[in-house]
């Protein structure tokens, strides 16, 4: 088939590698804009633009993919099918019409849970053992169209969102292949069933403050879930009571029979510097001090000469 791939993100890198490689003609992709990116702000074309480039593929940077223009310029494509995966823009009626059997996303999530921006983020944060990617018909409303299929994945417990996202990247690709082969054979897909859905929101900056007066797997599960961004955040206070802006990238939590009996307060240091939540106690793995990079937790004790009674806090306080 021919075929119209719309994408962003490294997401979608290895669906349009697998799509080009499988069979089926790309006639075009279609990408954000180039945005500032990175501490110096300097303007950097999508991942989709980097690698649509070598594999010989024409790829075209768009503002606004509904504008009457552009949906003419896909229209001459004579696309069969349109093939979206983390685009980040809604594609209306006219845009999904340009090809003759429409178009269909492919979502890091088993919908209809986890509808929205964030799925594999929220799947960590939620405490969730198992997720994956489903591809669907686009329609206007978001993430609620039928579904073609599901691919499952337990996830690993020492996954962050970023090792899960590539988990399910390398997973959507193969379901974005089988689903263009289902739309050729005339496949039709099944609506979901709405009143399961649940909402997976954009992440803000501040849904990565950890509160250490929650259960420790609940807060082991906001830190990996928050992973790269906006990870999990908190201010550290050594002995010297001077604080330090710190991000937590990996953490476990302790078994229960090796915790000690001594009562601590929330985000107090034991003796085997583990961190005491409001049930259990973590152990830090991974955290990147602000300005830093990151760093195994036993670079920073010593670094920073970290000891029994020494604090976490929720950031800012």
């Amino acid at each position: 088939m021919r075929i119209i791939f719309c994408g962003s993100s490294d997401f979608a890198v290895p669906s349009l590698r697998a799509i080009a490689s499988g069979g089926h003609q790309v006639v075009l992709v279609i990408t954000q804009p180039a945005r500032p990116a990175g501490r110096g702000g300097k303007t950097r074309p999508t991942d989709i633009f980097l690698a649509a480039g070598p594999m010989g593929l024409q790829c075209v940077e768009c503002p606004d993919i509904n504008a009457p223009a552009f949906v003419r310029a896909m229209a001459e494509k004579a696309a069969d099918c349109i093939c979206v995966a983390d685009f980040g823009q809604l594609i209306r009626h006219s845009a999904r019409d340009a090809a003759k059997f429409g178009a269909f996303n492919l979502h890091g999530s088993l919908l209809p849970e986890l509808r929205g921006a964030a799925p594999v983020n929220w799947a960590i944060i939620r405490g969730h053992e198992t997720t994956g990617v489903t591809t669907f018909q686009l329609v206007d409303k978001m993430d609620a169209g039928p579904v073609y299929l599901r691919e499952s994945v337990e996830i690993d417990s020492s996954w962050t969102a970023m090792e899960l996202r590539a988990a399910l990247a390398e997973i959507g690709a193969g379901a974005a292949c089988r689903t263009l082969d289902m739309i050729a054979a005339g496949a039709k897909p099944v609506e979901q069933d709405h009143s399961k859905a649940t909402a997976a929101p954009k992440l803000r900056k501040s849904d990565g403050i950890i509160d250490w007066a929650a259960p420790a797997q609940e807060v082991r599960n906001l830190i990996h879930g928050t992973w790269p961004w906006p990870a999990g955040q908190a201010e550290f206070a050594g002995g010297s009571g001077k604080q330090t802006s710190v991000a937590i990238a990996r953490a476990a939590v302790e078994p229960q029979k090796d915790v000690a009996a001594t009562v601590l307060q929330s985000g107090e240091l034991d003796g085997n510097l583990c961190v005491a939540c409001g049930e259990g106690r973590l152990r830090i793995l991974q955290i990147q001090p602000a300005g830093k990079r990151l760093m195994d937790w036993r670079d920073f004790v010593n670094g920073y000469r970290v000891a029994k009674g020494d604090r976490f806090t929720a950031s800012g306080k």
